[in-house]
């Protein structure tokens, strides 16, 4: 059975080499990665993907990195990112509001939390925010500093 740290390196390479591939300068990928992982801490579900196609195209960033940076919130990894970014949120807030959740956590179960409370979707754009601007930075770094070292490994191979 695969380890959780082998899946996960995978993945992380699946990413690098994603982003190296995009023929765009590196600060236009860097800058589309960083919006799709800023968006992606957002709880505007169905929305990210819209937002980021119109900012990158605004700002002439990379519309596939950013795409690549919203999708990695998803099915699997979103209840416990929104749940680490609700306490988050409410910590920021001085919030109290709770709910129970007495059924399975479905996409449905999100939605329905989002539209009937708007202070809990309040609650989880802020922990969004917070959690997503430091990670928008990391990503912006991470993937300019990558696509920067191949650029210097196909100079010097030259």
């Amino acid at each position: 059975m695969k380890s959780i740290f082998n899946i996960l390196n995978k993945k992380i390479a699946g990413v690098k080499n994603k982003l190296l591939n995009i023929p765009a300068h590196p600060h236009q990928v860097a800058m589309g990665y960083a919006l799709g992982i800023f968006l992606a801490a957002s709880p505007l579900i169905g929305l990210k993907v819209f937002i980021a196609i119109g900012l990158t195209l605004l700002f002439k960033w990379s519309k596939v990195a950013s795409l690549i940076g919203v999708f990695h919130i998803n099915i699997l990894t979103g209840p416990p990112f929104y749940g680490l970014s609700f306490l988050v949120g409410k910590s920021v807030l001085g919030s109290d509001v709770s709910f129970d959740l007495s059924g399975p956590l479905s996409l449905n179960t999100m939605i329905e939390i989002l539209t009937t409370n708007s202070l809990v979707f309040i609650i989880l754009l802020a922990g969004g925010i917070v959690i997503g601007l430091p990670l928008a930075a990391a990503a912006y770094y991470f993937s300019k500093s990558l696509i920067r070292r191949k650029s210097l490994v196909k100079s010097t191979a030259l």
